[in-house]
Order: structure tokens, then C-alpha cells, then sequence
């Protein structure tokens, strides 16, 4: 990588969406390409709060 690639504030900036399934209102983010550097952590099951 080049100096001018590494300080660009556009590069270092940069974030891109996911890829995603279905259209129109049942858009969403395919949560078989989501990651945990992405914020997403399923591993823990839902309980409600008392």
C-alpha cells in the first residue's frame, strides 16, 4: 500500500453495508455473512428482561 492510499481519509473512512436478501420491505442483511468485527454477535440466546 502506497502513502498517499494509507492517509486518505476516504480509505480509512470508507464503510460499505453488508449484502443482503429480498426486496422491497422484507429487505435485510444476510446474517450468515454478518461477523463479529460487524457488531453482530448471535451466539447469545434472547431472554426477556424482568
Amino acid at each position: 500500500m502506497s502513502d498517499e492510499e494509507e492517509l486518505s481519509p476516504l480509505a480509512a473512512g470508507a464503510a460499505s453495508l453488508p449484502p443482503t436478501l429480498g426486496e422491497g420491505c422484507l429487505l435485510r442483511f444476510d446474517p450468515d455473512e454478518l461477523t463479529d468485527e460487524m457488531g453482530a454477535d448471535f451466539d447469545a440466546p434472547l431472554t426477556p428482561e424482568s
